[in-house]
């Protein structure tokens, strides 16, 4: 049984990693991390952000697999996008929790782009976990 980490390049990343990591040690289960990118290949970015996780993950008392997926264009919104594309590999691994970040975006970006995390939890059929940017 595996939680399925969604991470990007902001400010919640490291929040998130933090609070996967203590649910995995709690509740005995490897972290399956995942790094969403538009780019088939993985630039130095991604390649940059897999590396700062696993440097951060390496000493956790918990097993982490991580991966840099690339989001197939669908066109639809990306936030919707994105959330399709979590929930399939959701599935695919045999995820029974999924720990992701929340950034808070203006009324015209929720319409335009959507929210991944909002639709993460409406189709989502394991428990999620949304970690807020900023805040303690």
């Amino acid at each position: 049984m595996t939680i399925l980490v969604a991470i990007a390049d902001d400010a919640a990343r490291d929040r998130v990693l933090d609070t996967a990591t203590e649910l995995g040690t709690g509740l005995d289960r490897d972290l399956y991390i995942v790094h969403l990118v538009e780019q088939q290949t993985a630039n130095p970015k991604a390649r940059r952000i897999r590396e700062e996780i696993r440097e951060r993950t390496s000493d956790a008392a918990v097993v982490s697999t991580i991966s840099v997926e690339y989001i197939t264009h669908q066109g639809s919104r990306s936030a919707t996008r994105t959330a399709r594309e979590l929930l399939d590999i959701a599935a695919d691994v045999d995820i029974t929790h999924i720990v992701m970040g929340h950034l808070s975006k203006g009324v015209v970006e929720n319409i335009t782009q959507g929210n991944t995390a909002f639709a993460v939890v409406d189709e989502s059929t394991v428990p999620v976990t949304i970690v807020p940017v900023g805040g303690e």
